[in-house]
């Protein structure tokens, strides 16, 4: 199959033809060539930061983030019916593949039965889960703890050596609600870490010299009447990812994710479009090691149905313009 179009397959959009066989990367060319398709074609997206167990919920909730999300709250009242729980994972994946979704990060509650339920409720999808749970598990790609405000230290130091001894990766969610203890989070070598809102400049600047990315979910600091200042993560120089977070709060939708990350961020400065695109496409790729979408890798692709530029993509676009998706 040869696709012409406007591409972006890593850096920077180009005009070329795209030749994909038995799901690999043939051939790319810089120039028109025959084609069977004719468009505008991105990686798939990665969901970075999600908790779909929490999906098939209808209910409201009410109260902050230490009542909803915080240990003993709101989530992990509903997560108790695993029925329902199995039931929403599944829809929430269903959806996330016809959006072009090919791999979403789980920080998945449970422990070791809940990971088992995701990996029971993901099958037979071709959308991969990243799961990143609470205790080691032989299944899960890392652990993913909450705020280190919600645990001893000394369990959080020995969760991180365990990780490491296990070749495993680990991140944590770190100054959501509250700002917390920069030198001791970075101190356990997470390889990201998720919403760092309340965090300072000097505390940005730590994390930059450090290297750690960062997840950002505005749509879920939304509900919580916070807001992520992107520009000013930028300007530190930090390698930014998008994920929805909580499926109680929000549709596990990357269009709505990015339109309202570029949106909000005309609120402190500008962005533009295409780094944004870059939050939800190649930066989570240099985040997990993922290599696809070169000569010779796996095409992991998202084919729109016409040329279509970064801010269209970002600010217009939904599952309805989608062609072809290819992963």
């Amino acid at each position: 199959m040869r696709i012409y179009g406007n591409i972006f397959l890593w850096d920077d959009f180009f005009t070329g033809t795209l030749e994909i066989k038995d799901g690999k990367i043939e051939h790319i060319w810089m120039e028109e060539r025959d084609y069977d398709l004719r468009g505008t074609v991105i990686p798939t997206f990665i969901n970075m930061h999600t908790h779909i167990g929490d999906f098939y919920t209808g209910e409201e909730p009410l109260g902050g983030i230490a009542e909803i999300v915080g240990p003993g709250g709101f989530k992990y009242r509903i997560l108790k019916n695993c029925g329902m729980v199995y039931k929403g994972m599944r829809r929430a994946m269903k959806f996330m593949e016809k959006e072009g979704i090919s791999h979403f990060v789980d920080f998945r509650e449970g422990d070791e039965e809940g990971i088992e339920l995701l990996i029971k409720a993901s099958k037979g999808f071709r959308i991969k889960p990243v799961i990143f749970g609470r205790v080691i598990h032989p299944d899960a790609q890392g652990v993913g703890l909450s705020s280190v405000s919600d645990y001893p230290k000394a369990h959080i130091r020995g969760m991180a050596l365990r990780v490491r001894d296990n070749n495993m990766k680990f991140a944590l969610h770190a100054s959501e609600r509250i700002r917390e203890d920069i030198d001791f989070i970075l101190s356990l070598n997470p390889d990201f870490l998720v919403h760092l809102l309340e965090a300072t400049d000097e505390d940005l600047e730590k994390v930059k010299e450090k290297g750690v990315p960062v997840v950002i979910t505005p749509r879920s600091n939304l509900f919580f009447g916070k807001m992520p200042n992107i520009p000013r993560l930028l300007k530190h120089g930090l390698l930014l990812a998008l994920g929805t977070d909580n499926g109680m709060l929000s549709l596990p939708s990357m269009f709505r994710e990015m339109e309202v990350a570029y949106k909000i961020s005309k609120i402190f400065g500008h962005v533009e479009p295409l780094e944004i695109l870059k939050m939800a496409t190649v930066n989570p790729r240099k985040i997990l090691g993922i290599e696809d979408n070169k000569v010779g890798k796996k095409a992991r692709v998202v084919v729109f149905r016409r040329f279509m530029t970064p801010y269209e993509i970002v600010n217009k676009a939904s599952a309805w313009d989608i062609r072809k998706i290819i992963f």
